[in-house]
């Protein structure tokens, strides 16, 4: 039997054997829009904490982390650190997000400044950005990495991984995805520590690898920075940011059974992916003390060419389980932005829920036809994943969070509102295109900041003038 059918069958059996799970789990009632939305609104705890972990980990953990960690060492945890932080400043949120029962972004943001077509629009095509990007990336991820152990061409692997995706998103959306994700979040945690352990055994120790990799990169606290000031600082203002307005983050707080548990989920997920963040630190190292001259992106891909088979099939089973954990998560928010907040909100008012269902499962297959084209356009995964959080960060944090700071009190204006998100996508759209000692995302955030501010203090510093203005002209 060749190592490719080993690859697969092994592969197809872990799919297999989730799939059938969830399966039984979520056939016992009938599927709903609240179950397609948001589960149902009664996931267990455990199951949020490897829905989130699961979702956030995936291929860029297994690719670009480790790839990073191949090329600038302790920088990957600087990373992780950035990455998880936000599950922290969420847990400000946490609970009032939960008992306010939304589903989506712009749910919240209606409720700060009412209804309003053109916020409505804007911030449901940048909630749905970030998602779209994690899609791109893992399509991106699976392709390099299947690309050095099966000869397959990248964008066929990518085209293969798209069909099967959608086999994990179609039964029940959100409620089989979370379901999955916490399957696969066990079975990544058991076979990293298999691999961790024999790829050091390999490597001759952790001695061993430290005496062969750059010592700037591994350091302390010097390590901590050896990828850049400035890229630390594009991390900062992208990742962050782009992390606390993230809607599948923010899907899985109000899919929470118990709100009393909210806050012990986000920190349970912290926890879990700053570990894994550890984890693709380890193995950059690791790969780069065994072969010091490969491409970064690639490690990943040579490590699995030197491990024994029977290491080789389960790792391969869990790449395939990671990135579908990612892919399926954000391709459910994505299709859930289009049918809630765009189309019930501004096209089809109360559409029947039987529809809304049978849309969903159509733009799912149309949202994975987008993804699959464009990542095999643009094959960068890093890129992907940074790009789409700045851009969604530079229009979204400052109506969420200042919404949320002064939802009791009248002062942000609707017009500030929309202002400050055209303001944060063309400010960074324009410091995109000049290359300056200041990250392209921190401009738009500063710009959406600035607008916010600005225009809701000139209309409320007009609004008494007008009032007298009618008076006088009703006398």
């Amino acid at each position: 039997m060749s190592l490719t059918l080993v690859i697969a069958l092994s592969t197809l059996c872990i799919l297999g054997g989730t799939y059938l799970i969830t399966h039984i789990i979520n056939n016992r009632s009938k599927t709903t829009s609240e179950d397609w939305s948001i589960g149902g609104r009664d996931l267990p705890t455990y199951v949020v904490i490897g829905t989130q972990f699961a979702s956030a980990a995936g291929g860029g953990i297994l690719v670009a982390l480790v790839g990073l960690s191949y090329k600038a060492g302790l920088s990957t945890v600087t990373y992780g650190l950035i990455v998880v932080f936000p599950f922290f400043i969420l847990t400000i949120l946490a609970k009032w997000l939960r008992n306010n029962r939304f589903s989506t972004i712009p749910d919240m943001l209606a409720s700060f400044y009412g209804k309003h077509k053109g916020i409505a629009l804007i911030s449901a095509l940048l909630t749905l950005i970030v998602p779209f990007g994690w899609i791109t990336s893992q399509l991106v991820a699976f392709g390099k990495l299947y690309a050095a152990i099966t000869g397959l061409e990248p964008a066929t692997l990518m085209i293969i991984i798209t069909c099967i995706s959608l086999l994990f998103i179609m039964p029940s959306g959100l409620k089989t995805v979370a379901w999955t994700d916490f399957f696969f979040a066990c079975f990544m945690f058991v076979v990293c520590t298999i691999v961790t352990v024999g790829a050091l055994d390999m490597a001759g120790g952790w001695s061993t690898v430290l005496a062969n990799v750059p010592a700037e990169n591994v350091e302390f606290p010097d390590g901590f920075l050896s990828v850049g000031g400035f890229t630390v600082l594009l991390w900062v203002f992208s990742a962050l940011p782009g992390g606390i307005t993230n809607q599948i983050y923010y899907q899985r707080i109000c899919a929470i059974k118990n709100p009393n548990q909210v806050r012990i989920s986000l920190v349970g997920s912290a926890v879990a992916l700053l570990i894994s963040t550890i984890w693709a630190f380890a193995m950059g190292c690791i790969i780069r003390s065994m072969n010091p001259g490969l491409q970064s992106e690639m490690a990943t891909g040579w490590l699995l060419t030197q491990l024994p088979a029977w290491l080789l099939a389960l790792f391969a089973g869990l790449i395939v389980a990671t990135i579908i954990s990612t892919i399926s998560s954000g391709c459910q928010t994505v299709v859930l932005n289009i049918t809630r907040d765009i189309y019930s909100k501004l096209m089809v008012e109360n559409p029947d829920d039987k529809k809304l269902l049978t849309l969903s499962r159509i733009l799912s297959v149309v949202v994975m036809a987008t993804a699959s084209s464009m990542s095999i356009w643009f094959p960068e995964t890093l890129k992907w994943l940074v790009y789409t959080y700045a851009f969604s960060a530079a229009g979204l944090l400052a109506p969420i969070f200042l919404g949320y700071i002064f939802r009791n009190k009248a002062f942000i204006t609707r017009n500030a509102v929309l202002g400050s998100m055209i303001v944060g996508i063309v400010t960074c759209v324009i410091a995109k295109q000049f290359s300056t000692t200041i990250p392209f995302a921190v401009w738009g955030l500063l710009g959406s900041f600035v607008t916010i501010f600005a225009v809701s203090i000139l209309e409320r510093a007009m609004t008494p003038s007008r009032e007298l203005q009618v008076e006088r002209n009703k006398i």
